[in-house]
């Protein structure tokens, strides 16, 4: 099985702790999967696209070759107890040609068990930013209609990356010549990072360079002052909170580790705007 990785940051007085257990990042080469099902091939290859959301070198690649809307890719997960009283959410990277139709069956009994009930994201693949690297996230449960994971232990994810039902317009997008899918940074985590981006954006504020590996800089373009940042996580929760009161601040965060954070800015009016920032 392949070693879970639980990534415990902490970043002193001013900012929080936080965890999240990472299934797969397929930066280990060729052991990335422990079976396929239908028509699908797999490898893990250099990532095409290393800007945005996902900088790493290595990702999954997903080739249909047959038409079951059932193909899937088996991904190992050391055993992980999950109580029913817990809620636990699946995200992951994911680089597609087109909006695609996901799913993953988290019921396994074991790991050469695949599971029966296919659950899909909470978020859609966005088809006006094809080829970018979009983070989805999933509720880990039972089945689509549960309202928890009642099974005790979580085995093994499979994926199926293209079942061609419910995305816009409906139909398999993947085939085995140009349109590939690509996955990658699989982690489970204790809360839905979505719910951090439901924020009120304002459009008078910018903030560069983005990415970053050490500085970066808000600006107030209307000439007001910044009253409050806030930059959080991926897991939602909140690392960073400063009142500078200025129009232009700058602030190093060379000691965050690598990642996207969004960091939300008021400014003295009132107006609100969130942002992703990508620490490389």
């Amino acid at each position: 099985m392949k070693k879970l990785l639980l990534l415990g940051l902490s970043f002193g007085t001013a900012f929080a702790s936080f965890g999240q257990t990472l299934v797969n990042n397929f930066e280990a080469g060729s052991d990335a999967l422990l079976n396929t099902g239908g028509g699908i091939t797999a490898a893990v290859v250099a990532n095409p696209n290393m800007t945005g959301l996902n900088t790493t070198s290595n990702c999954l690649q997903l080739n249909r070759t047959g038409a079951q809307w059932w193909i899937f890719a088996g991904v190992d997960v050391e055993d992980m107890t999950i109580t029913d009283t817990e809620t636990k959410y699946l995200s992951m990277m994911v680089n597609f040609p087109a909006q695609s139709d996901l799913g993953i069956r988290f019921d396994a009994t074991a790991d050469d068990n695949n599971g029966n009930e296919v659950v899909r994201p909470l978020n859609e693949y966005d088809a006006t930013a094809s080829g970018e690297w979009q983070e989805i996230v999933f509720e880990i449960k039972d089945n689509p209609t549960a309202t928890a994971f009642t099974l005790g232990t979580l085995y093994r994810l499979s994926i199926h990356p293209d079942m061609g039902f419910e995305n816009d317009p409906v139909g398999q997008i993947l085939n085995d010549t140009d349109m590939f899918g690509y996955i990658d940074e699989i982690r489970i985590l204790d809360a839905n990072p979505l719910h951090v981006s439901s924020f009120e954006l304002g459009t008078n504020i910018s903030i560069y360079p983005n990415p970053t590996q050490s500085t970066f800089n808000i600006k107030v373009t209307d000439n007001s002052s910044i009253s409050d940042v806030s930059i959080y996580n991926i897991l939602g929760a909140q690392v960073m909170h400063v009142k500078p009161n200025t129009s232009e601040v700058s602030y190093d965060i060379s000691h965050f580790v690598s990642g996207m954070y969004l960091v939300k800015i008021s400014d003295e009016n009132g107006h609100t705007v969130t942002k992703r920032l990508m620490k490389q």
